[in-house]
């Protein structure tokens, strides 16, 4: 475990094409274990990237996407000037930059924002580490993508625009909650962290099943930084405390860690001594932000709500058949011949997005958006619920049950209806 937590170490701190090098140079005495050994430790896909360079293939790149079309250009533009407001349609937003939304998304704000003024940031640098990010996204998993990633960035640009915050917040912490929210599903693989654990992947033994998905996604944006050179002109105590700070951002997606966030941030709301003056304060504000970025798809219009309930679900249902397949157990929430849509989201909202939203909505005091996200969540769970009605007529199965699913998918207690129920990691 030390040799490869100091490869990995070693393979974060060389650029790409040194990298390339090095193993172009070594090439004759690496044996095919050792190659196997390299797929395994390298990350999903930068092994994928790395190994067409040596093959000498062209590497795809948003440099090199199509030239778009005026009219397509023109209403991307035109989407821009409104990125502000909620009912943002990030779908289109990726057609119209085909597919290249996360980029485009980024830069705009980095521009607006003035980040790339006030970091004195290398332009060039910079379209290099957001292509890298966006790349590395699999683009074959419905729900944990680029588009994902750009929708979240979104959302946490609207609560980082919220009265309350945007007054306090430096230009750091807009770099760190922009950059957080691009980069923190990077590379995820479609499958959750109990079936890492089970199918004991390497990812699980590095962090001892800790977070691992997310120490992962924070790894690798670390790397990227680093191959990029984007903080390179940085003193390197400042650079340093940018990706520790990303990374505890970044941890702070992982679920399972729900309830420890929300009984503090409910106790800060009671005791009423939030002091965003206070750097620490900023930045928990900036993870309770992330956290409610990462969840509120349900807090979106129905029609843009329902297109990621379903992706969610799909993802899920892949990851079923895979377990299916493997003879393993298939997952809570991961049975597509038994878990729909409707009971999901139901139980997603109930146990997960409503308790957080209500907490963010007394901390806006509360805004219009919060009002109208909490307008949109509760049309949206009565429209589920009537779906599921509608399914369940035909099913044997109680509605309590489905819930429970909820309950055992989840890593983290909380107490409803005065019992502790356990939820597994989704």
């Amino acid at each position: 475990r030390s040799c490869l937590k100091t490869f990995l170490c070693i393979c974060s701190c060389m650029s790409l094409p040194d990298f390339c090098n090095s193993a172009s140079s070594q090439q004759g005495e690496v044996e095919s274990g050792t190659r196997r050994k390299l797929n395994r430790l390298l990350s999903f896909q930068r092994f994928f990237h790395a190994s067409r360079l040596l093959r000498g293939l062209a590497s795809h790149s948003p440099g090199s996407l199509h030239i778009l079309d005026n009219d397509y250009l023109g209403q991307a533009a035109h989407m821009l000037s409104k990125v502000e407001t909620w009912n943002f349609d990030i779908f289109l937003f990726d057609r119209l930059t085909n597919g290249n939304s996360l980029v485009t998304l980024m830069c705009h704000l980095f521009n607006v924002c003035d980040l790339i003024h006030h970091f004195q940031l290398d332009m060039v640098k910079l379209h290099r580490f957001l292509g890298m990010v966006q790349d590395d996204y699999h683009s074959n998993n419905p729900y944990h993508n680029a588009v994902h990633a750009a929708d979240v960035t979104q959302a946490m640009y609207c609560y980082m625009k919220e009265p309350r915050l945007a007054e306090q917040l430096t230009p750091l912490d807009g770099f760190l909650g922009l950059m957080a929210a691009a980069a923190h599903d990077v590379d995820h693989p479609g499958v959750n962290q109990p079936f890492l654990m089970k199918t004991r992947h390497h990812l699980a033994s590095l962090y001892q099943n800790t977070s691992v998905l997310e120490s992962h996604h924070w790894r690798s944006t670390v790397g990227m930084l680093r191959e990029s050179g984007l903080l390179s002109h940085l003193p390197a105590n400042i650079s340093q405390d940018i990706e520790q700070q990303l990374g505890s951002l970044i941890l702070a997606t992982d679920i399972s860690r729900q309830n420890e966030f929300l009984v503090t941030f409910r106790e800060h709301l009671d005791n009423q001594d939030l002091d965003l003056q206070l750097a620490s304060h900023r930045h928990f504000m900036l993870q309770i932000a992330l956290k409610c970025a990462d969840v509120c798809n349900p807090c979106r219009d129905w029609e843009l709500s329902r297109q990621w309930s379903e992706r969610v679900c799909e993802e899920f249902y892949r990851q079923g058949d895979l377990e299916r397949k493997l003879n393993m157990e298939i997952s809570p929430l991961c049975d597509k011949l038994t878990d729909s849509v409707p009971a999901v989201q139901i139980g997603f909202i109930s146990y997960i997005v409503q308790p957080l939203f209500q907490e963010w909505q007394r901390f806006t005091e509360p805004s219009l958006l919060s009002q109208m996200m909490m307008s949109n969540l509760h049309k949206n769970k009565d429209r589920w619920s009537r779906l599921w009605c509608v399914h369940a007529a035909s099913e044997t199965q109680p509605h309590s049950e489905d819930e429970n699913k909820w309950i055992r998918r989840k890593g983290f207690s909380t107490e409803v209806d005065g019992s502790q129920k356990l939820f597994a990691q989704s």
